[in-house]
């Protein structure tokens, strides 16, 4: 467990850093601040030791809310730790925790960073969801039903907050891709009024529990209110892990446990979800969205608006999909992976070249020259088409197949 120290207007944060240690961290916070303005505080991480997505992401909007509310300055002191320091930055933390001295990441490498979004028809909500699905794609093995189990669950939870939170500053989410397990785990934080009160309820532990049970619902006609219901079942169905912490009450299941529900010493100022979702599991969008007995399949999923043509033919216009990989081998790992995925529940996908001229050889060779090692001549002949494609990128393909070919599926050196 983490060791959490206040003195006088600086916070010292040390050793490992969990979930549960949030009370004690928000209980300083609180303690520092209080109900004063303009003040300045000090965040010193330099003793720390390990501190997860879980454990941070949530005390973002505690920050920001101070800050923008309370006019209080945050200094932040990150971690001496070589690794640990660089994550504070890659992750955005130490951007909204002192923006004034830690410009945004916009090129995270394996995750999506910390996010703000507002809603209330603030595309940049959609344009959060999007991100998290493009880093499945192009990380981790998934089919389409799955990926339409975590656009439902992220995108529901998502929307919790600006229709029930009342939270000052909207909410932050953050997702991590592990390959090592195959799974995604977002989490969603706000500064709200939290879950009980969102439901007039006078208990926090009773009320998570009835948020994640069929029917609480808002109009049972159109299964609103069922996000949190469906999304806990998509993660415990997939073998992953779901918790809830809003206000005096955590709600957790991990694998295989039972599930908890507790009272922290210390309240948590608002609403975290933390979702993890396994995408081994065949089936599952089927298994856990059913609602009143009927399963539920989503309309207009990310593959249908973002690679479905009217005729359902599936199309990858690679000057807005790819051009942000063509540079590297590793861009072309990504969009490898993310054809293999595609063409898991579709016979053919079509590359359309129009406004392409060039990429790299190594681009080309992760791409295109593995595929037709891997799928063998005839079925990438069969599955693979290409449209609208110039002399200089025919031939770059060509060429990457040819030297492939002869090579095999050993790796080369890196870029």
């Amino acid at each position: 467990m983490g060791t959490i120290e206040r003195k006088g207007n600086s916070i010292l944060v040390r050793d490992r850093v969990f979930p549960d240690d949030l009370p004690k961290l928000g209980a300083a916070l609180h303690g520092a601040i209080g109900h004063e303005e303009d003040l300045k505080i000090g965040l010193d991480f330099s003793e720390c030791k390990a501190l997860f997505q879980s454990a941070m992401l949530p005390v973002i909007p505690l920050v920001v809310r101070y800050r923008e509310v309370q006019r209080i300055t945050f200094v932040l002191k990150p971690p001496v730790d070589r690794e640990l320091g660089r994550l504070f930055l890659n992750t955005n933390w130490a951007h909204h925790i002192d923006p004034g001295n830690h410009p945004p990441n916009r090129y995270p490498r394996g995750k999506v960073p910390a996010l703000r979004f507002h809603g209330d028809g603030d595309d940049g909500q959609e344009a959060i969801l999007e991100r998290v699905l493009e880093l499945i794609l192009g990380t981790l093995d998934t089919s389409r039903d799955m990926l339409k189990a975590v656009e439902w669950s992220l995108g529901e939870i998502m929307d919790n907050v600006p229709v029930h939170a009342e939270s000052p500053v909207g909410g932050f989410v953050q997702a991590t891709a592990y390959t090592e397990s195959n799974s995604v785990e977002f989490v969603v934080a706000d500064a709200g009024i939290g879950i009980a009160a969102s439901m007039g309820h006078d208990d926090d532990r009773a009320a998570l529990r009835d948020a994640i049970t069929e029917g609480v619902t808002r109009d049972s006609e159109r299964n609103a209110g069922n996000g949190l219901f469906g999304s806990y079942q998509v993660a415990v169905l997939s073998g992953g892990e779901f918790e809830i912490r809003s206000n005096r009450g955590v709600l957790r299941r991990a694998g295989t446990d039972d599930l908890r529900t507790w009272s922290p010493r210390a309240p948590y100022l608002g609403t975290s979800v933390r979702c993890k979702i396994g995408l081994d599991e065949s089936g599952l969008l089927e298994r856990a969205l059913r609602f009143k007995g009927k399963p539920h399949d989503p309309p207009r999923d990310f593959v249908e608006r973002e690679f479905e043509s009217n005729s359902g033919l599936l199309v990858m216009k690679m000057a807005d999909t790819a051009s942000a990989h063509f540079g590297s081998r590793k861009g072309g790992r990504h969009i490898r992976r993310v054809v293999e995925n595609l063409l898991r529940d579709h016979p053919v996908i079509v590359f359309d070249f129009r406004g392409v001229g060039v990429f790299t050889s190594s681009f080309a060779d992760e791409v295109f020259g593995r595929l037709f090692v891997s799928m063998g001549p005839r079925a990438f002949m069969t599955r693979i088409r290409m449209r609208n494609v110039d002399r200089t990128v025919e031939g770059l393909i060509d060429r990457a197949i040819v030297q492939r070919t002869r090579l095999g599926s050993h790796e080369t050196d890196q870029d």
